[in-house]
């Protein structure tokens, strides 16, 4: 027995040791700020960079996770507040602020994800030609983003937009049911703009396009700091335009009762167009003077309703501009942002107020890419 002490001895003494040690680092580790960022890779503090930290979407703070640590002093709070009174009580009485604030987190999770601001800043940073780039080669840098290429992009397959729905007719319906319910735009722009500026920068920064060389040929490489810079600037411009035409649509309900009957113009075509098409079979396949002045008539009826049809259109166009505060000179995009419009106001007339505070937000989304494209030049 006596053999056994020592060991025995030596056993407990190393295992208070151990213990002490283990509990003294668990201590000063728990005392570690663990909110501390991630520093961002090397290359955004080169030459040329806005200077923001961080701007790649490995370090970027979430969202949602920078507006609570921004907002976790704040005890006062009220978003804070009302989720804590949710989680603390399901029986308690819910404000419109907790509601808000839930539907956030819903659109975070389910529709509004970080595939789809991946995709958003790609889209950004593939429409910038700059001067000279092919296949354009134009003679200074513009931005071919539009309200209706960009709403076609995502519209086909969402491209990141992940609601859950049974196909995509009902997905895009729940998309716009959540984004333009009574505050949600406002909220939506807080919780993603900065992030949403900071990926389309790294995207920049990243990116690789084809410049054709004097004398023939072409080179692929990076954006210079200049063309980064420009980058930003003009592609504030495709959001004035829809900000300016959204808002002349949303404060002149006229527009939108004009688009009605285009409408209804345009169904008139499609069933004078089916009409037309049936007579001219009958009428090359039986080739008598009957059958052939019937697909003549209908093929007048059709003219007629393509006529009425356009000058609908032409007028809405015309108003639109007359309306317009700001940049409103592409025709053909305002004509489909106010079909837009229609489509989403005609069974909810309040959205339209979501609409006109979509359209500020815009504007103001347009002045910080400015103002990021005036960081990156004095970082020149």
């Amino acid at each position: 027995m006596k053999n056994f002490k020592l060991p025995i001895i030596i056993f407990a003494i190393v295992f208070v040791i151990s213990t002490a040690a283990l509990i003294f680092f668990i201590n000063r580790d728990s005392g570690k700020n663990i909110t501390d960022k991630v520093d961002a890779p090397s290359w955004i503090h080169e030459n040329g960079s806005s200077g923001r930290l961080p701007i790649t979407a490995k370090v970027v703070t979430p969202p949602v996770s920078a507006e609570l640590n921004a907002t976790a002093n704040n005890t006062g709070s009220a978003s804070i507040a009302e989720k804590n009174s949710i989680t603390g009580s399901q029986n308690a009485t819910k404000s419109a602020t907790s509601d808000l604030a839930e539907k956030a987190t819903q659109i975070k999770d389910s529709i509004i994800t970080n595939v789809f601001l991946e995709n958003l800043a790609g889209y950004v940073a593939d429409n910038y030609q700059p001067a000279n780039s092919l296949p354009y080669t134009p003679a200074q840098g513009y931005s071919s983003a539009s309200f209706k290429g960009i709403n076609t992009y995502f519209g086909l397959n969402l491209m990141g937009l992940m609601p859950e729905a049974d196909n995509i007719i009902s997905a895009r319906k729940s998309i716009w049911e959540n984004i333009l319910s009574q505050g949600m735009l406002l909220k939506a722009y807080e919780n993603y703009q900065e992030s949403f500026l900071d990926l389309i920068e790294e995207k920049g920064i990243t990116a690789e396009k084809k410049f054709a060389l004097e004398g023939g040929g072409s080179e692929i490489r990076s954006l210079t700091a200049k063309e980064r810079a420009e980058m930003f600037s003009v592609s504030a411009a495709p959001l004035r335009h829809a900000a300016a035409v959204l808002t002349s649509i949303a404060e002149n309900p006229d527009i939108i009762q004009a688009m009605d009957g285009y409408i209804k113009a345009e169904k008139r075509v499609e069933s004078a167009n089916a009409i037309f098409q049936g007579e001219l079979a009958k009428s090359n396949n039986s080739q008598t003077v009957v059958a052939k002045n019937k697909a003549s008539h209908a093929g007048e009826i059709l003219k007629d309703a393509i006529t009425v049809r356009e000058k609908i259109k032409n007028g809405i166009s015309s108003k639109i501009k007359s309306f317009c505060k700001g940049p409103c000179d592409t025709p053909e995009d305002s004509f489909y942002i106010a079909k837009w419009v229609f489509r989403r106001v005609k069974a909810n007339q309040n959205r339209i107020e979501s609409i006109l505070s979509g359209s500020k937000l815009l504007s103001k989304l347009a002045n910080q890419m400015e103002a990021r494209a005036e960081a990156i030049k004095n970082n020149m």
